[in-house]
């Protein structure tokens, strides 16, 4: 490994400790600040009731695997729903939970989705088109959490600000899409991850950049497929907001269901604008204590609810990592198994 990968794996190191570390602190001190007790008292309220969440959320992602699924009706063998929603569960722990700057989980996706049977380019053009559409879907959902959000709020400054944010963001979306379905981009930004990391070639990750963006550009124009994928992923990001609506009805304090779709649409979003942030820790919590005061969530029942949802992360991720790390150790054992087979024919 040369000197530049080094040092830039370090730099990374270090500044992804020290955001973690910023993230930590903050969350300790809203937490402190707002009150413990109170919101101990709050969470002690839902009991083992919290466990519901986990089935709940994997609905939600199953959900979004399913739209995965459509991306790859025209590949042969495709794998099951059940196995595509635990890939997608494994990416989004990933993505939560290690500090990849919720971009990592994309590239184990990848690699293990090229390990059940599908071409590595196909896998890498099917995870590009559902991120992709997984930004027009959150869009979607962020306009409606937004325009819910003009409705509750009666500032007109503020309803005002949040129009030019939409208007700011759109005119890049629909850049985003018409550069992608015609010309194809993963090979500009295979170029720029080059230059930034020091050099390092990704595409023995996602298979050569220029073969990847021919197959992206034959997966947008199967039409039929696009529509079911983002409906589903729509659907998905409703099934999120279901799961924040039961959250609050376990903690006992339930709020209508404009408020749960305000409160995960604006969520999401925050998550998104805070990608540099492992685990958007603190960004969240902030997050909720703002927009909830609009719904009428008090600050101690927006942070129970996020520390809620940080047990559901940690409670459903941490196996699904453990998962991961069993399936790639039996896969390097069946490499040496074969490797002393060979050696012992050899002999």
């Amino acid at each position: 490994m040369r000197a530049a990968d080094l040092s830039f794996f370090r730099y990374r190191g270090i500044g992804s400790a020290a955001l973690l570390s910023f993230g930590l602190l903050f969350t300790a001190w809203l937490v402190w600040h707002e009150g413990a007790h109170g919101i101990v008292a709050i969470l002690r309220q839902s009991s083992w009731l919290i466990w519901l969440l986990l089935p709940a959320h994997a609905l939600a992602i199953g959900l979004d695997a399913l739209s995965w699924r459509w991306l790859l009706a025209s590949v042969p063998g495709r794998p099951a729903l059940p196995r595509l929603t635990w890939l997608a569960l494994l990416r989004e722990a990933v993505n939560g939970l290690l500090p990849v700057a919720r971009v990592g989980g994309e590239f184990v996706g990848i690699r293990l989705l090229a390990r059940m049977g599908v071409s590595l380019v196909q896998a890498a053009a099917s995870v590009v088109v559902e991120v992709s559409l997984t930004l027009l879907s959150q869009f979607l959902f962020v306009l409606l959490g937004f325009v819910l959000l003009l409705d509750w709020a009666g500032d007109l400054q503020l309803q005002r600000e949040i129009l030019y944010a939409l208007l700011a963001v759109m005119p890049v979306l629909a850049l985003l899409f018409w550069l992608q379905g015609h010309f194809g981009l993963f090979h500009v930004l295979h170029a720029l991850l080059r230059r930034v990391s020091g050099g390092r070639d990704f595409s023995v990750l996602i298979g050569d950049p220029r073969q990847l963006d021919a197959e992206v550009l034959q997966i947008y124009r199967r039409r039929w497929p696009l529509l079911w994928a983002n409906f589903w992923q729509l659907a998905g990001l409703f099934a999120g907001a279901g799961e924040l609506w039961l959250s609050f009805l376990l903690l006992q304090h339930p709020i209508s269901l404009s408020a749960a779709v305000l409160l995960e649409s604006l969520g999401q979003a925050l998550r998104s604008v805070a990608f540099f942030m492992p685990a958007a820790l603190g960004v969240q919590e902030g997050g909720f204590i703002f927009f909830g005061a609009v719904v009428g969530v008090g600050p101690e029942l927006a942070l129970a609810y996020s520390l809620l949802r940080r047990f559901r992360e940690l409670a459903l991720g941490l196996p699904l990592l453990m998962s991961w790390y069993v399936w790639e150790g039996q896969g390097l054992r069946r490499k040496w198994l074969g490797r002393q087979w060979s050696q012992e024919e050899g002999v």
